[in-house]
């Protein structure tokens, strides 16, 4: 039996349609000014705001320090 986390994570990769093989390893969500940006990093470190390929990282924290930067750059 799945658990909610498990569950939830196949509905978030069945919306976004990442590519096979990749898993959310974590979703950051209400992001911006207007709160309205999604951000998904996958477990092979791809980052992906509002279901567009963003890059590549090296680990799950310099995946969320680009999030952030990425936000204050764009304004959004």
């Amino acid at each position: 039996m799945l658990t909610f986390k498990e569950s939830f994570n196949e509905v978030l990769e069945a919306k976004l349609k990442l590519p096979k093989g990749e898993k959310v390893a974590k979703e950051l969500t209400k992001l911006g000014k207007k709160k309205n940006v999604t951000a998904v990093i996958t477990d092979k470190f791809n980052l992906y705001i509002d279901g567009t390929k963003l890059d590549k990282y090296r680990s799950l924290k310099d995946a969320e320090k680009a999030v952030k930067e990425f936000i204050k750059l764009m304004g959004a």
